[in-house]
């Protein structure tokens, strides 16, 4: 990898990335009372969800040639996985209580942070995409993509099976015919399975 060299989306999802999972060990919360304080990090609940998504938004840069844009497919995940991290993060800030009594709490420094980094992630995607790329064709690409997957690895198992068993039949006539005995059937047929 030459980050010289990377393409300027890439470089800027990847930026915003690393910027995100660094964010998630930095304080998002902050409690005190009678002169204590306690922070606590990111890497809890949501947090953990936001961090993974920052990971994936980071490996998906890095993938593919690095001096071009992202490609429809990858585009489209680095979209979902930036709004996976904005709302985690969204989450997290709405489920938490401001505070009770004599404790105040509120949000660290790091949780802003990590909403502006999974915020960077969809809108750098967005800004330096190729222009000819649109949320349903991306959409219709990935769901192109992985119902092929899953139609190729089907047909795989499928055709394999009856292949097997007609092997089978043939070398089960050949021992009953007597053209094999039974020690080379049996070889034959642990080789076949």
């Amino acid at each position: 990898m030459n980050f010289q060299t990377m393409n300027k989306q890439r470089k800027l999802i990847l930026i915003s990335a690393a910027i995100g999972v660094i964010s998630i060990f930095l304080p998002w919360f902050s409690a005190g009372a009678f002169g204590f304080s306690v922070h606590i990090n990111g890497f809890h609940g949501w947090g953990i969800l936001a961090f993974l998504a920052f990971v994936v938004s980071a490996v998906i840069t890095l993938t593919g040639a690095q001096t071009n844009a992202l490609d429809k497919t990858t585009w489209f995940a680095a979209i979902i996985t930036g709004a996976v991290a904005v709302l985690a993060v969204l989450i997290t800030m709405l489920s938490s209580s401001g505070g009770f009594g004599f404790v105040s709490a509120g949000f660290g420094f790091g949780i802003w942070i990590a909403l502006a980094s999974a915020i960077g992630i969809v809108l750098f995607a967005w800004m330096f995409k190729d222009p000819a790329q649109d949320l349903k064709s991306a959409f219709e690409s990935l769901k192109h993509s992985v119902s092929a997957a899953s139609t190729s690895t089907s047909n795989k198992t499928s055709a394999s099976s009856p292949d097997k068993i007609a092997e089978l039949e043939r070398l089960s006539k050949l021992k009953e015919n007597g053209s094999i005995t039974e020690e080379e059937f049996q070889q034959l047929k642990s080789k076949h399975l």
